[in-house]
């Protein structure tokens, strides 16, 4: 057993990226008032999120070896397996995502474009509500996914935070990737760099709304009023 790469460059920038983007838009929606303006904040945010799940989708389908899909060991069969030996044993070790990571990627990726489109404004108090609850269960599965972290880091004597880092674990040199594609990965970031700076700069405080770059397309920041809604408000100001 000996150091060998696992992680390739353009993985391990779309993680971090993902993930501070998700930690600071839950962080604002958590902490700051919605009749603050740098609320909105959130939801530009999110929408950073979407972009980058979207490359992160892209790598799940023409990536490196264990950024593929197909490479996530989720069959239920799998997963039970690992959780039950996470708690009466020592798990077997896995050179890409273990069962329980995998699993918590899987769940992010379908939350948050659940998020996005439940939290655009358009579909009134129940969208509301069910975005709410989204927004819960991804808080959820973050924290699970930091305390299967943890305890595998205890349970093993191994930080399976740092490869996502360094992109090197401890492994068989038959499971390593053959190069950290940093081309790629500089191509990614330009790309993500671009677009973020362009969505950040078609954002309108005053108007509550956000251009998306490239596509031409702006949303709206605020709550959307149904016309019922938006009648009673105005007769109440009456």
């Amino acid at each position: 057993m000996t150091k060998i790469l696992v992680w390739d460059i353009p993985a391990r920038l779309l993680h971090w990226a993902f993930a501070a983007s998700l930690m600071a838009a839950l962080a604002i929606s958590l902490l700051v008032d919605k009749e603050r303006p740098i609320f909105q904040l959130h939801m530009v945010l999110g929408i950073v999120a979407v972009f980058l799940l979207a490359e992160r989708i892209v790598l799940g389908l023409v990536g490196s070896r264990y950024s593929r899909f197909a490479s996530f060991p989720v069959h239920p069969r799998e997963l039970a397996r690992y959780l039950t030996s996470a708690v009466i044993s020592k798990t077997k070790l896995y050179a890409g995502n273990n069962p329980g990571s995998a699993m918590a990627a899987v769940l992010m990726f379908l939350l948050v474009p659940a998020l996005f489109i439940s939290g655009i404004g358009y579909g009134g108090e129940s969208l509301e509500e069910l975005h709410e609850v989204l927004a819960w269960a991804l808080l959820a599965v973050i924290v699970m996914h930091l305390m299967g972290l943890a305890w595998h880091t205890l349970r093993h004597r191994e930080n399976i935070s740092l490869p996502m880092v360094t992109g090197k674990k401890t492994g068989l040199p038959e499971n390593a990737i053959g190069s950290a594609h940093a081309v790629w990965g500089m191509i990614i970031l330009i790309v993500a760099g671009l677009w973020i700076t362009a969505l950040f700069a078609g954002y309108n405080e005053q108007a509550k709304a956000v251009k998306l770059p490239g596509l031409g397309v702006s949303l709206s920041l605020g709550e959307k009023e149904s016309g019922e809604g938006k009648q009673k408000r105005d007769r109440d100001n009456d």
